[in-house]
């Protein structure tokens, strides 16, 4: 059964300030979590009845919470921590459960008070405004899939005989395995194409790993198989190089070893994003593609929580 319940926790510069069922703080008031505002554009055409649509923008997300200390005994003390708490010089995130389903968003201070007080006794209330440049509410977990890795068999604890069984009947079952003339501990999973399911309500962009694991690599690539679009760097890998292709509209980018490489990717070249639904993606290379290994990341995004 889903618990109606609203949790709320900021984390800025170190400093963490709960809300919400075994918080010090109850939230007694709060808005913007469900949407933002929508910007729509049109055009007007004085023959033509209406005006046309030319585009749709979400907007930054405002979020205003109201909540009240539980207590009034520790006003001093808390005064101060929110204080401290409340520094509109660094940036924070908010990590929100609502009945259940848990999001997080990166935020802005627009503002903060305290709430008005009859006196210097009655409990403690803050008000505030966040800003969210990013609107999008981002999945607390970070998906992530190697298209090239290898799948471990041999593990420890291992059980093994005094000597080797001669009849089957006589093998025990913790051991089985031993009556073979030998066995495969691992084996390398090489599939060139990848399912990458994207649930959450708009596109999201991919942040890709390539690794020269094994030998050099020239010119890696990864095309999104569904839409042809594809991005290809234009270098060569030496083993233990680490090429880094982030497809996120808000922050492209493209690093070898950590220095940006943006000016290396293939002039055809398209930061495709993750589609809702299932995407398909295919790894190669000009040369030694076998070296590689491919990490691939993503978050999905949701309009609300």
């Amino acid at each position: 059964m889903t618990v109606n319940t609203l949790k709320i926790e900021l984390a800025c510069n170190g400093r963490t300030l709960e809300m919400g069922p075994g918080a010090d703080l109850d939230i007694t008031a709060v808005s913007g979590l469900e949407s933002s505002e929508l910007g729509i554009s049109t055009s007007d055409n004085a023959l033509v009845d209406g005006v046309s649509v030319d585009g749709k923008k979400i907007g930054a997300r405002a979020i205003h919470i109201e909540a009240k200390f539980r207590s009034g005994r520790n006003n001093p003390e808390n005064r101060a921590a929110v204080i401290r708490f409340f520094n509109p010089k660094y940036t924070g995130k908010a990590l929100i459960t609502n009945m259940g389903i848990s999001r997080n968003i990166t935020y802005e201070l627009e503002g903060w008070t305290f709430a008005e007080q009859r006196n210097l006794d009655t409990r403690l209330g803050i008000i505030a405004d966040l800003m969210c440049p990013d609107p999008y509410m981002l999945n607390v977990d970070n998906f992530g899939k190697n298209m090239a890795h290898y799948t471990e068999q041999f593990h420890f604890p291992w059980h093994s005989l005094a000597r080797r069984a001669q009849n089957k009947k006589d093998y025990p079952e913790r051991a089985r395995g031993l009556m073979l003339g030998g066995m495969i501990t691992g084996y390398r999973t090489l599939h060139k194409e990848v399912v990458l399911s994207n649930d959450g309500d708009v596109p999201t962009g991919v942040q890709i790993q390539f690794v020269a694991k094994r030998g050099a690599v020239r010119n890696p690539k990864i095309t999104n198989t569904g839409t042809g679009q594809f991005m290809r760097v234009v270098c060569g890998l030496e083993q233990g190089d680490v090429l880094l292709v982030d497809t996120d509209p808000r922050h492209q980018v493209v690093e070898l070893n950590g220095s940006n490489y943006y000016h290396h990717i293939d002039r055809k070249s398209d930061p495709f994003q993750l589609e809702v639904g299932d995407n398909y993606l295919e790894y190669d290379a000009d040369e030694n593609y076998t070296n590689l290994d491919v990490n691939l990341y993503y978050r999905p995004k949701y309009l609300g929580v």
